[in-house]
């Protein structure tokens, strides 16, 4: 018997204006944002408290273990009892782990790398507000960290899943367009690998499926600063990483993890250029391509993909890897996404993925 499950936050706002719940929060909060993005839209967030922000400490933006550290101790000394982190992926997937060291200071890296997470809430509750549109970690169980070493680490726990998350359009008006492109097809490459995972999730594949469909009907105007679009790619999103939450990830991601922590490329954008090859690298073991196929009236999916990516000035390959193929695919195929993939990938097939990203097929 499969034990199907769909894991969601406690309450999930969105729309136009719904930020504005945040007044109604209980407790002494602590906030967590970004530089950039707080100065555009703190006046969104009608919430008092004291506020850490984060700098941007990796060419491809995400936190590394010394941001978590440094946010465990203003958790500490702050004591709050709401987490409110306003961001997209690298403040809130921080402000996660050091929720974890917050409730739990005798935690080490080890512990938390091997997911040996204990129940979070004794101390405070989590409130999450994306201000992207692409990582879904306000919806999600997951959060990314760089270690020392350099080696970006994804960390699921349904601990981790916030009790609040906020999607307010009005919040990604002033997003720029590198992060409106790149933020969307991160989004895009969550709801196609929920979609064909081997989980069969039917919440979390319809959210999935719908998400694929606006995310193609919205990108190119989102970009563009469409404020109806925008607010529709927020939508998707939060749609994709319903599915994602629950049918889980594959190939692609498992390698993005791998190559972008090594050459510091933004997480979206080699999810957008791995995405394609992803599509044509398990394409047998799945029939559900075809059904995306058919919904967005496309003869060639990855082509698609392509195509858009091109429109968006985004390679279709990354030559940058080549010197670590050997190593990326043994790191790889250890990858517990890969459980999920759509099928049962042998180290020689990953090995043939990872050469065609590069340009060597």
């Amino acid at each position: 018997m499969q034990d199907l499950r769909f894991f969601t936050p406690r309450e999930i706002h969105f729309g136009w204006g719904s930020s504005e719940i945040l007044k109604n929060l209980h407790g002494r909060a602590m906030i967590v944002s970004g530089e950039h993005v707080w100065k555009n839209i703190g006046d969104f967030v009608p919430v008092d408290g004291p506020v850490f922000l984060l700098s941007r400490s990796t060419p491809a933006g995400e936190p590394k273990e010394v941001d978590v550290e440094r946010i465990a101790e203003f958790f500490t000394e702050n004591r709050g009892e709401v987490i409110l982190a306003v961001g997209g992926g690298s403040v809130i997937d921080s402000a996660k782990i050091a929720w974890a060291f917050y409730e739990h200071p005798e935690l080490k890296w080890e512990d938390i790398y091997a997911r040996r997470i204990p129940r979070l809430r004794e101390k405070a509750k989590f409130v999450a507000v994306e201000t992207t549109s692409g990582t879904g970690t306000g919806i999600s169980a997951a959060a990314v960290v760089i270690s020392e070493e350099g080696l970006k680490h994804g960390i699921v726990t349904q601990e981790f899943i916030p009790d609040i998350a906020v999607y307010d359009p009005n919040l990604v008006l002033s997003m720029p367009k590198r992060t409106a492109i790149y933020s969307g097809m991160d989004a895009l490459s969550h709801a196609i690998e929920a979609y064909v995972s081997k989980i069969d999730n039917i919440p979390a594949d319809t959210m999935a499926l719908k998400a694929i469909e606006l995310i193609f009907g919205n990108i190119r105007e989102s970009v563009d600063g469409d404020e109806k679009a925008r607010a529709m790619m927020h939508y998707a999103n939060m749609m994709a990483a319903m599915g994602f939450a629950n049918s889980r990830l594959g190939l692609c991601h498992a390698a993005s993890h791998k190559i972008g922590g090594r050459i510091g490329m933004e997480h979206g954008k080699v999810n957008a250029i791995l995405l394609p090859h992803f599509i044509r690298a398990t394409r047998k073991y799945t029939g559900r391509y075809g059904e995306i196929e058919k919904m967005l009236g496309v003869d060639d999916l990855a082509g698609a993909i392509e195509e858009t990516n091109r429109y968006f000035g985004i390679p279709d390959r990354i030559p940058d890897i080549s010197p670590w193929i050997a190593d990326m695919a043994d790191e790889i195929m250890k990858d517990p996404l890969m459980r999920t993939n759509p099928g049962e990938m042998s180290r020689e097939e990953v090995v043939e993925f990872l050469l065609s990203v590069a340009g060597e097929r």
